[in-house]
């Protein structure tokens, strides 16, 4: 009976997804705002900034990037520490893989896999950890099609408004800083399962050492390492043996 009905569910499709991607967009929308400002600030244009947004789209990377061009450093240099900080997008594709049952489609894949921010994946792992059956790649396009026109266009509104911003109360301007992470932690909040438990613990109290005896960025750093190092610890040393086995083996 369950079988039967579980059959009946219907894959999401393009407009669902975009209809989901509106936790995103709003979000997005005055964070790339943000960006755009900044990038004007270092010697920008508001075209320049939507260029930016619509051939490197890396979310808080690129104020990384305006930061360290407008300062002077070269672009290769400015080029191998963006790298280096989004080295971590290298692992959304297996995570996402590893839950797909569906065979892909090479065309699809490679458009909505481009927009694969940390929002647009915690959104695909929301989707396929608890309604796999609801997950398709045309969800998957109109969810990262849509944050991304969303991210582009308040770049470039950004960069055209960004002498207004300076009117703006303080408690505004700073409420900018904060919106992409409190939203990327409350997709994480929402994946969160109790088996996860050992390998964040490690990562929080690492990170936190880290950050208080060396810096943020080294933090950031040595959290992702101490991470992958307790998921492999927890997966092969950690790990129970099936009793199943046991019995066999006696």
């Amino acid at each position: 009976m369950s079988e039967h009905s579980i059959s009946l569910v219907k894959p999401a499709g393009f407009w669902q997804g975009a209809k989901d991607s509106q936790a995103i967009i709003f979000t997005y929308l005055p964070v790339s705002f943000a960006f755009g400002v900044s990038a004007t600030q270092f010697g920008f244009s508001a075209w320049e900034a939507l260029f930016l947004s619509c051939t490197m789209y890396a979310g808080a990377s690129q104020f990384l990037v305006v930061a360290l061009l407008g300062s002077g450093t070269s672009i290769w240099m400015t080029a191998l520490t963006v790298i280096a900080l989004d080295v971590r997008h290298l692992l959304y594709g297996p995570a996402l893989q590893n839950l797909i049952q569906d065979r892909l489609n090479l065309k699809k894949t490679a458009l909505w896999s481009w927009g694969l921010t940390d929002e647009v994946f915690a959104s695909g792992m929301i989707k396929l950890s608890q309604r796999r059956q609801e997950w398709s790649e045309s969800w998957m396009l109109g969810l990262s099609l849509f944050s991304w026109l969303a991210w582009a266009t308040g770049s470039f509104l950004g960069g055209l408004f960004a002498d207004q911003v300076s009117n703006l109360p303080q408690f505004l301007q700073a409420a900018l800083d904060f919106l992409l992470p409190a939203l990327f932690l409350s997709f994480l909040l929402a994946a969160f399962e109790k088996k996860h438990s050992f390998v964040v613990a490690v990562t929080i109290i690492v990170s936190a050492i880290a950050c208080y005896f060396i810096d943020l960025s080294a933090a950031i750093f040595i959290g992702i390492s101490s991470g992958i190092f307790a998921g492999l610890f927890k997966h092969y040393v950690l790990k129970k043996p099936n009793p199943e086995h046991m019995g066999d083996e006696a």
